[in-house]
């Protein structure tokens, strides 16, 4: 897996406990929605360079939503599907770094800041 700087959304998270259900529940599909489109985001960015040889890396691409005290949307290679566990994303001795979750995070996760900053917005908060 690979970590993204996240602490704004970290921050956010860790204040869900101080808003209303109604509020959680719009983070929940925001970052449920955020990480679906991470996961297509890279997967395509993997489908142009992942070639021949990771032609089973793109699909093995998922994300998993952990909500407790904290809103985690975790997003990578699953090493349980075919080519999941191989090192794409930050290369080998056999190949360069592909850098596909990066740039998709490059991407996504501005759309994601002000989704939130959206419906809180839409929340009155």
């Amino acid at each position: 897996m690979i970590t993204f700087d996240t602490h704004e959304l970290s921050a956010l998270a860790s204040d869900l406990g101080r808003m209303s259900a109604r509020s959680t529940g719009a983070m929940i599909g925001v970052f449920k929605a955020g990480g679906e489109e991470l996961v297509q985001t890279w997967a395509a960015n993997a489908r142009s360079t992942s070639g021949e040889h990771g032609k089973h890396y793109p699909d093995s691409i998922d994300s998993e939503m952990q909500i407790g005290k904290d809103i985690v949307i975790e997003v990578g290679p699953n090493p349980a599907k075919p080519q999941g566990g191989m090192s794409f994303e930050n290369g080998s001795r056999n190949q360069p770094p592909h850098l596909d979750g990066q740039r998709a995070a490059d991407t996504v996760i501005p759309l994601i800041d002000r989704r939130i900053d959206a419906a809180l917005a839409h929340l009155g908060l």
